[in-house]
């Protein structure tokens, strides 16, 4: 292969006439950027910084319903939904909406100060000449657009956050109506399982005769403490008896007697009837008592203290539920019905003073040194063979010579 120059050969700039070409192309692209500065439109641009407002939503009395960490979490996912409402994404989104950019348009007159004949062409020229920018760590949205009037660009942004305000209420408030529309068909409902589970626990109480399961445990157990008590004496009384009186005789018998009662109620305060009230089969109502009275046996007592919690513990649930969607319904008919900004403005479009371009000396300074490069290439391409040194450089193709050189030489060997 040949060898292939390691430097780029300047000698071209030798000759005057490469030289004054140069020059020439240089100066006159320098006179175009001078001109394009002087005489191009000047754009100013302003901007438009609007921050989501926050929903009103009312969670205080879940809150206050739920205890420690869980009234903690239920503020938290109910913050979330609130900031959900108008967040800086959906802002963004109406900013750049059709129906938005459809009442810019119309308003201002846009096709005219465009010359575009159709609504789309008019569209894609407003947002060439507008941007909307999500700034997500602080929340906020800017919106900049640019025009060859400071004043007009300052009006079209006011009428952007007007509009798109009206749009966002709009969406707003219908979203609202169908979550009013969807919580009023819930709290219907919820009010039923509360009813459902107030219900099944007054049956509970009326069924198995529950006033106040602990006041009637406690008086259950001191009736078998007294009992027993009784019990003691008398079979202490039996016992004394016995060491000097037949078994014929009516103390005795009257002392066994009484003892045989005792025995008997005490079994029936203290001893489980079958069944489980957990289950299908229900305790006899009153076994304690054994003639249907309100104090439950004391062996019943866990069992119905478990079913009692239970039904409790659903009524409760069933209440909570239904105020915190009661809350939400509240606060989705305010929603509904009020009637303020859905974002706020931060930083409202201020009157531009300065152009945002054309960069005048920008502009007229890279021109020249452009075009002086572009110049110097050609020239070298022209006069050095610079062309085809490139070609081979970037394809590793030797040159003709040496593939004949090459080409011969194999001849010579096979011959």
């Amino acid at each position: 292969m040949a060898n292939v120059p390691q430097s780029i050969d300047l000698s071209f700039l030798r000759s005057r006439a490469v030289l004054k070409r140069i020059a020439i192309v240089t100066l006159a692209f320098a006179v175009v950027g001078l001109l394009y500065g002087l005489l191009a439109p000047k754009w100013y641009r302003s901007v438009l910084t609007v921050v989501p407002a926050k929903s009103q939503r009312g969670g205080g009395g879940l809150a206050s319903l739920l205890g420690g960490d869980a009234s903690g979490l239920a503020a938290g996912f109910l913050e979330g939904s609130a900031m959900g409402g108008a967040d800086a994404a959906r802002v963004a989104a109406v900013l750049q909406s059709i129906a938005v950019s459809d009442a810019v348009i119309e308003k201002f007159d846009l096709k005219k100060r465009y010359g575009e004949k159709y609504q789309e062409t008019t569209r894609d020229d407003l947002w060439k000449h507008c941007d909307v920018k999500v700034l997500p760590k602080p929340g906020l949205v800017q919106l900049s657009c640019e025009d060859k009037e400071p004043k007009f660009v300052q009006e079209m942004l006011a009428y952007f956050a007007d509009y798109g305000n009206q749009v966002f209420r709009r969406v707003s408030g219908s979203s609202a109506s169908e979550e009013a529309r969807f919580l009023e068909k819930r709290v219907a409902e919820l009010r039923q399982q509360a009813d459902d589970a107030a219900a099944r626990m007054r049956d509970f109480q009326e069924k198995y005769k529950i006033v106040d399961l602990d006041t009637q445990a406690k008086a259950v157990v001191s009736a078998l403490a007294a009992l027993n008590s009784q019990k003691i004496s008398k079979q202490l009384e039996l016992d004394y008896a016995r060491t000097f009186s037949s078994r014929e005789e009516a103390s005795l018998r009257q002392l066994e007697s009484q003892l045989s009662v005792m025995g008997q109620k005490m079994r029936s305060l203290e001893e489980t009837s079958s069944g489980d009230p957990r289950g299908t089969d229900k305790p006899d109502p009153g076994p304690a008592s054994g003639k249907g009275g309100m104090f439950p046996a004391a062996l019943d007592v866990p069992k119905l203290r478990a079913q009692v919690e239970t039904l409790y513990r659903d009524r409760k649930v069933a209440e909570a539920t239904l105020v915190f969607a009661l809350e939400r319904l509240e606060g989705a008919k305010a929603n509904e019905a009020r009637d303020v900004s859905t974002f706020l403005v931060l930083d409202p479009p201020a009157l531009p003073t300065r152009p945002s371009r054309p960069k005048r000396l920008l502009t007229a300074a890279a021109l020249p040194v452009l075009a002086f490069l572009v110049t110097l290439a050609l020239e070298w391409l022209k006069n050095s063979g610079g062309a085809a040194l490139m070609l081979e450089r970037v394809l590793s193709v030797p040159p003709r010579s040496s593939a004949i050189s090459e080409t011969s030489g194999r001849s010579d060997k096979a011959g």
